[in-house]
């Protein structure tokens, strides 16, 4: 991240979005311990999160019928019959680490109301690590 700066900390947090066991908020107070613009670290860090959140949306969505009826760990995890019972209603989970991430692929595979996903889902992100900077600061 150091050799990239900003554009490390969007990947990173991107990459944090996904399945892969990598934390944002490490990135993000470690951004923070070295003294960068806090207002610049919430704002690449939130665009590579949710960015990494639509991507999720879309790997359910598009790859649901072909790829997942094949992973069924998916379908039978806690995320996903979470979303199936409460609908967009779980959406409010999905900031939450280790279940939000796959709620949000789960909503993509149920077909959730994409600007609704947008609307719930990135500003918990967002106000997620707003709270993070600001008890730093």
């Amino acid at each position: 991240m150091l050799e990239y700066g900003y554009w490390g900390l969007l990947l990173f947090a991107f990459l944090s979005a996904s399945i892969l066991p990598v934390s944002s908020e490490a990135a993000i107070l470690g951004a923070i311990y070295l003294e960068w613009d806090s207002w610049q670290v919430l704002f690449w860090a939130g665009i590579g999160n949710c960015l990494g959140i639509a991507m999720n949306y879309g790997i359910g969505l598009f790859a649901a019928d072909k790829w997942l009826s094949k992973k069924k760990a998916l379908l039978q995890s806690r995320s996903y019959k979470l979303a199936e019972k409460y609908g967009i209603l779980a959406l409010f989970l999905s900031w939450m680490p280790v279940i939000g991430d796959p709620i949000t692929i789960a909503a993509g595979v149920l077909r959730m109301n994409f600007l609704l996903f947008v609307l719930i889902s990135f500003s918990l992100r967002l106000l997620r690590y707003y709270l993070l900077v600001a008890a730093m600061n």
